[in-house]
């Protein structure tokens, strides 16, 4: 939590009565932490018996546009781990590296919940492990390949990997938007694949900035609408059929889940408003089909050089053909969000999902 003055710290179990949360960027933040840290009539407050003097802290928020949903991540996390007993405490990120990772290294275990930005691609993973700190999900290196979306795409069809075809470009800003080096090769790729096709930005998870466009006179705001989160755009052929993902826990599969959304795709408000998608867990799916993509995700998994959990996103269409989305190496730990409900299926409830991705933390602790 950034403090003025450009201190960090991390938040209290329970704040003194009155007290003002400092440093917000978030809308939802100080909501948030009156939630979790109730009022005190004290500030010396009674605080439960706990049976593990380990300190976890748990990293949430971010600077990008995925803060809202880490904050509902860390705020789950943060209940599962006082429900284990662990010492454990909230530290707000708000992009001042250096300050944070001052506090963590208070701290036994850092659990990541942030999603999205450099909390995600490698940058705060690189900080940490460079400061000697443990912290729950994939190091630097598979964390930055991973929200590569270009660069992962690249890995899977090396990997033999089935992905949509998809082309990059860069895209500068001002007059000459969206006429890139690149856009004949665009235009060339859409004769080719035609259309629908998928434009999203190379860098962000959630679905944010990302379109379906049906026709060529709405891929200009497409592109825009991408380019709002980075120079760097994927294009690629959108696969018609069924939405799948894959979760991985410390390289083994858990079951498949279908997501059957009420918009054309998976987006924001079908991840995180109540009722706008309806789940399948496990995926109703031939054994051939669902041993596959098990398969294939945890071939990924292990090709990116991930640990712990991730996710891997799937398409199928109606031939029976899955196609690789992408992998996400921070899956998201809400209500609403997929892996909890893949750990569900086979009897894992969330406090004991939380304590196995603590405990491979751990034994990964001093490991390269």
């Amino acid at each position: 939590m950034a403090l003025p003055g450009g201190r960090v710290r991390p938040l209290p179990w329970c704040l003194p009565a009155g007290a003002e949360l400092p440093g917000t960027s978030c809308p939802s933040r100080q909501q948030w932490c009156w939630t979790i840290l109730p009022v005190c009539e004290n500030t010396s407050p009674d605080m439960p018996e706990l049976s593990n003097n380990l300190t976890i802290a748990v990293l949430l928020g971010g600077t990008n546009s995925e803060c809202e949903v880490s904050m509902e991540s860390g705020r789950r996390v943060l209940e599962a781990l006082h429900t284990l007993g662990y010492e454990a405490a909230p530290v707000v990120y708000e992009g001042e590296l250096a300050c944070t990772v001052e506090v963590l290294q208070s701290f036994d275990l850092v659990f990541n919940a942030l999603h999205g930005g450099d909390g995600e691609d490698g940058t705060v993973q690189a900080a940490l492990d460079k400061a000697g700190i443990s912290y729950t999900g994939s190091r630097h290196q598979a964390s930055r390949l991973a929200m590569d979306k270009h660069t992962s795409k690249e890995l899977m069809v090396a990997a033999g990997i089935p992905t949509a075809p998809w082309i990059s470009l860069t895209l500068a800003e001002g007059p000459s938007f969206p006429r890139s080096d690149s856009y004949p090769e665009l235009l060339k790729f859409l004769e080719e694949d035609s259309y629908p096709v998928v434009v999203k930005p190379n860098h962000e998870g959630s679905t944010v900035g990302l379109s379906i466009v049906e026709v060529p006179a709405d891929l200009d705001e497409a592109l825009l609408l991408a380019r709002e989160f980075g120079p760097r755009v994927l294009v690629e052929t959108y696969i018609p059929g069924r939405e799948l993902t894959a979760a991985i826990l410390r390289q083994r599969p858990l079951p498949i889940v279908e997501i059957v959304p009420r918009h054309r795709s998976y987006d924001y408000e079908c991840k995180y408003i109540d009722g706008m998608s309806t789940y399948f867990v496990p995926a109703d799916l031939p054994l051939d089909i669902t041993v596959a993509v098990q398969d294939t995700a945890r071939r990924l998994y292990e090709n990116l050089g991930c640990r712990h959990y991730a996710r891997v996103d799937f398409r199928l269409n109606p031939d029976g053909q899955f196609f690789c989305l992408e992998l996400n190496t921070l899956p998201g730990m809400t209500s609403h969000s997929l892996v909890p409900m893949a750990a569900k299926a086979v009897g894992i409830s969330f406090t004991d999902l939380i304590d196995r991705i603590v405990n491979l933390a751990l034994t990964d602790k001093g490991s390269p």
